[in-house]
């Protein structure tokens, strides 16, 4: 269409007065417009296939085999589990081995009727219900990592999208101004050759020299957050995985139906990991009130003996003796101790309420202000796809016509090529901007929607 419209104008023009300029004038700014359309037209390129590419979908689950911390936390849920059953065991019993009332005149064994060799053992109980609760604490704290576990499996997906999003836009942003690249290193050869012969001004020459200069540096930035972001995407996939190229079109997230009201929203946040992790933080809480309950009642201990005793020493029989007694706690002075303890565990537990609390806003808030975004960032998508891309080919094309038929100067066709390329990098920028909101939100909402993979 640019091309039809362009040799549609120059035939127009070819009969006015304004073609019959001098021929080196004219065919100077062919030569420039006939770059500019080559430029325009030679900046797609085939994709090659034979190159392995790395999919959304795939970096997702790479970030998730293996991975330290959940592995980390996987340990350590585990070792709380077999800790709690050890929690509810009764302690090793005692063992008591003694030698008793030996006469210290002769230390004679048979001497006199008390003396004996004594074994005992001693077991004790704690108070009330001590042991199954304590079981049932640590039990919870070993279930609280599968909430932790989750959280940051959610936690991983949006790191790898946000950087794997990151990675595509500044990928295609390179690609696209080294494609510019090359037609303003060839506009500054021929711009250069007619400033040499006279048929252009320096102006012009320093102006395509400049823009030339600054795609240059454009390009260092845009490698250096290239390397950044392929740095951060190693930390989950691997320094290999991380360097594959990505796929040429942008992934597709799809996200729920949200509602605006509050309470809606919270209670679909009740399932999140992140309440998950505080409502079984509340059940343990609760434990150690019962475990503090418990310690108004008496704990107990349990001693039996056994006492060997001699034959006397005219040869007569000597009874060996058994006993058997029960030592008892009496928590009786209960106000700084047990009192104390109950009333900080109570303390303890509606902090964590309140933080539930504080959570649940945090969360909608959050959520809420994600969606506002990724609205607003939708709405730029269009006006951009609808109004701002096809205003600034409008605007090249004219720049163009206007140069061919000397009504145009040459900074004018600079200005109009500029802002069409930043156009579509801002275009490209607010794709994956909406994207990456989606990737914020789908965070939220994967513990009520079910997860993707």
């Amino acid at each position: 269409m640019i091309l039809e419209f362009i040799m549609q104008s120059m035939q127009k023009f070819s009969s006015s007065p304004i073609a019959r300029f001098d021929s080196f004038k004219t065919r100077s700014r062919r030569q420039i417009i006939s770059l500019i359309l080559g430029g325009v037209f030679g900046m797609v390129s085939p994709q090659a296939f034979s190159e392995p590419v790395l999919t959304l979908e795939q970096a997702e689950k790479m970030a998730l085999v293996d991975e330290p911390g959940i592995i980390s936390q996987q340990w350590q849920m585990q070792s709380l589990s077999d800790q709690s059953i050890a929690d509810g065991q009764l302690m090793d019993p005692k063992l008591q081995v003694g030698l008793n009332n030996l006469p210290t005149d002769t230390f004679e064994f048979d001497q006199e009727n008390m003396t004996q060799f004594k074994v005992g053992i001693m077991q004790q109980f704690p108070s009330g219900d001590s042991l199954n609760i304590k079981q049932q604490k640590t039990q919870k704290q070993s279930e609280l990592f599968l909430s932790q576990i989750s959280d940051r499996k959610l936690s991983i997906i949006k790191e790898v999208r946000l950087t794997y999003f990151e990675i595509y836009y500044w990928e295609k942003a390179r690609k696209t101004i080294k494609q510019n690249k090359r037609f303003f290193s060839q506009l500054v050869e021929i711009v250069q050759s007619m400033f040499s012969v006279g048929r252009n001004n320096q102006q012009d020459l320093i102006r395509a020299q400049l823009e030339l200069s600054r795609l240059d540096d454009r390009l260092v930035k845009i490698t250096q957050k290239i390397n950044t972001q392929r740095s951060k995407l190693s930390r989950w996939i691997g320094a290999q995985n991380s360097a594959q190229a990505l796929t040429t079109q942008l992934p597709v997230l799809s996200i729920p139906a949200i509602s605006d009201d509050f309470e809606t929203l919270s209670q679909l946040f009740y399932a999140h990991p992140k309440i998950l992790g505080i409502d079984k933080k509340l059940e343990i809480s609760r434990k150690d009130i019962e475990l503090v309950k418990e310690s108004y009642k008496p704990g107990w201990a349990l001693n039996v003996g056994y006492g060997y005793r001699d034959n006397m020493p005219n040869g007569g029989k000597r009874a060996d003796f058994l006993s058997a007694g029960v030592t008892i706690d009496l928590p009786l002075f209960t106000a700084n101790r047990q009192d104390k303890k109950l009333l900080a565990k109570e303390h303890s537990y509606q902090s964590l309420k309140d933080k539930r609390v504080a959570m649940l806003r945090q969360l909608v808030a959050n959520l809420q202000q994600e969606v506002a975004s990724e609205e607003q960032l939708q709405n730029r998508h269009q006006l951009y796809n609808n109004l701002l891309l096809p205003q600034a080919r409008q605007q090249t094309q004219a720049s163009l016509l206007a140069y061919q038929s000397d009504q145009g100067d040459f900074a004018d066709v600079m200005r109009a090529y500029i802002d069409d390329l930043n156009v579509k990098l801002d275009e490209r920028r607010i794709a994956v901007d909406h994207l990456q909101s989606k990737a914020k939100i789908l965070y939220f909402t994967s513990s009520f929607i079910g997860p993707e993979h």
